[in-house]
């Protein structure tokens, strides 16, 4: 659920950079928290008025491992990180960053695999694919684990 159509972000985010007033004039004006205001300029600046429209998505554990590294690497805050990104929840970055310091790489993973879990038990059976060897899938677990611990030896360097 949308709190805020595009429409009105677009007039905000144009009523800052027209300088009729700063984050917290305008967000007395429109009745906006402050914190909205200054994060929609940021994706405004960065990606145009698609960084205002709704967007879903799921995201991989390389992906939060390549944020969290960018985030490390820059010392960016986490709605500076998610900006650059364009992640429209920046608290997301904020849980990233606790389970990877709690459980690593591993708590991608385990993530990934849940929601793949639970999406396999609401879908309707699929058609029968062909059948996969054990040797080639024992070759995509170790593929998979190796490029885990890359991303994490890369995030470890910086």
């Amino acid at each position: 659920m949308e709190k805020y159509k595009t429409e009105f972000k677009l007039k905000v985010v144009k009523s800052f950079l027209a300088s009729d007033g700063g984050a917290k004039l305008l967000a007395r004006r429109w009745i906006v928290p402050e914190e909205k205001i200054r994060t929609w300029v940021s994706h405004y600046r960065l990606h145009g008025i698609e960084g205002l429209r709704p967007k879903r998505s799921a995201y991989s554990a390389q992906f939060k491992l390549l944020v969290l590294a960018h985030q490390d690497r820059e010392q960016l805050s986490s709605r500076q990180v998610a900006a650059v990104y364009d992640i429209r929840n920046s608290n997301q970055v904020v849980v990233w960053r606790r389970n990877f310091d709690e459980g690593g790489v591993e708590a991608f993973s385990k993530g990934e695999q849940r929601r793949t879990n639970m999406m396999s038990e609401r879908r309707c059976p699929a058609p029968p694919t062909p059948v996969i060897t054990a040797s080639a899938q024992a070759l995509r677990e170790e593929n998979k684990r190796l490029r885990a611990e890359v991303a994490y030896l890369k995030n470890c360097k910086s």
